[in-house]
């Protein structure tokens, strides 16, 4: 009776089963470019309760377009859409000859070569190969005529000073005519600025005044209201004898001018956030775009409301300034953090789980590995990831979609809530028989 009755109280059949649903789940999960990496992973992915995501590539669709310039004290409108490099030049709606304008001419020239990326065409398409959002600043260099190709010949590039999410800028280094040499920066416009103590206009170089840096910001605050992405551009002319190209030469440039590009929402993307409304799924979206790009963006998903910022909305800067108990405090009211580096997101990260969620991360950077590390789920960008952010990861979006980690969380509760139907199932089956060996072994004769 003992024997029988540790039988029937194991539920044997309950490993095989839960092995199955998971690597079934992780099939179906594929089939809709969910890659997962770790089985246990899908099973976490049905208990998610938060999605910190990034908005470039992920919420949007990633294809920048430049739609519009701010230089000598006027906008400048570009048309045209895409990576083919056609479209007009417009001041007050009428079309202007880009070369015509010195400073407009120097912008771009600073844009294509401060840039890795590349413009090529394919089979009748035009694609860019690397960043989009630097992809998208040759198209427009393009544009006005001005071809890669040959600036780099006339100004090859002798050093570099790379972009990183904390410094928010890229200075490359060239050697024009002469060996003289000259450094291109862009970035932040905030942050080119604070770099600069010049400014171009109308062609002549003059003093940058507290009044220029106010209308440049305020310029660049209306750009973001239209959820256009901004980059600030500079240059500095060295000196011949200049060998040493570190962070010590990025000051006392002169500001150009910024330009903003659009980056148009994923449409699927609104019903993926509706879809998590419904389901109790709390959405964050984090970026390293200026505060109100990340606003405009997040209301045209429905992220947020109109006039809804009051508390809702956390920039690196203001991270920074508070401590890690004022943030557990704050954490469910934000849903936008702005300007952010690799570093706030796992803070970021460990108050959401502070708070007693299950939360999953997105990432593509390599400092963000340890970010994906610390969250439940750590998901990597498929396309745009690094090799060190997949390592790092849970789970892999083979299309960089977010739309995509609300289908493979949906299908992760469905799993879950079958291996729940089956280990009730299991568990009664189980109590039956061991009743039924009690009952037999109460009732039954006393043997004589």
């Amino acid at each position: 009776w003992g024997v029988s009755l540790a039988v029937a109280a194991v539920p044997e059949a309950l490993p095989a089963v839960v092995t199955g649903a998971l690597a079934v789940g992780m099939y179906r999960m594929a089939k809709q470019h969910s890659i997962v990496r770790k089985l246990p992973a899908v099973e976490t992915l049905g208990c998610t309760s938060v999605i910190c995501s990034d908005k470039t590539g992920t919420m949007t669709k990633g294809e920048m377009t430049v739609q519009s310039i701010f230089i000598d004290q006027i906008t400048v409108k570009v048309t045209g859409v895409g990576y083919e490099p056609t479209g007009k030049f417009l001041i007050e709606g009428k079309a202007s000859n880009p070369i015509e304008l010195k400073g407009l001419q120097t912008l771009l020239t600073i844009a294509t070569l401060c840039n890795d990326a590349g413009l090529e065409k394919k089979e009748a398409k035009w694609t860019v190969k690397g960043d989009p959002t630097e992809g998208a600043l040759i198209v427009a260099a393009a544009k006005a005529g001005l071809q890669k190709e040959d600036l780099e010949n006339k100004e090859p590039r002798i050093g570099e000073i790379p972009f990183s999410s904390e410094r928010k800028r890229m200075t490359t280094i060239h050697e024009t005519s002469g060996n003289s040499k000259v450094a291109y920066m862009k970035g932040a416009p905030e942050i080119v600025l604070q770099h600069c103590n010049n400014i171009l206009q109308d062609g002549k170089v003059r003093k940058l005044a507290v009044k220029d840096r106010e209308e440049l910001l305020k310029a660049t605050e209306g750009m973001a209201t239209q959820a256009l992405r901004n980059l600030g551009f500079a240059y500095k002319e060295l000196q011949e004898n200049t060998r040493s190209f570190d962070e010590e030469i990025e000051k006392d440039f002169v500001f150009v001018g910024i330009m903003g590009m659009i980056d148009p929402p994923r449409e699927e993307v609104k019903d993926a956030i509706s879809s998590c409304a419904k389901a109790g799924i709390k959405v964050v979206m984090i970026t390293g775009d200026h505060k109100l790009t990340a606003v405009a963006v997040a209301k045209a998903l429905n992220l947020m409301r109109e006039n809804e910022t009051e508390g809702r909305v956390l920039t690196g800067e203001e991270l920074e300034k508070i401590s890690n108990e004022q943030l557990i405090e704050t954490v469910e009211n934000v849903v936008v953090y702005a300007r952010v580096s690799p570093e706030h997101k796992m803070r970021i990260v460990k108050a959401w789980k502070a708070k007693g969620h299950v939360v999953a991360m997105t990432g593509d950077g390599v400092n963000d590995a340890p970010a994906l590390k610390t969250a439940d789920i750590g998901v990597a960008m498929g396309i745009t990831g690094t090799e060190v952010t997949k390592e790092a990861s849970d789970m892999v979006l083979a299309d960089d979609n977010f739309a995509t980690i609300v289908k493979a969380v949906r299908e992760g509760r469905e799993i879950y809530g079958n291996i729940k139907k089956y280990l009730t199932y299991l568990l009664q089956c189980n109590i039956m028989e061991i009743l039924v060996l009690s009952v037999v072994m109460f009732v039954s004769p006393e043997p004589r």
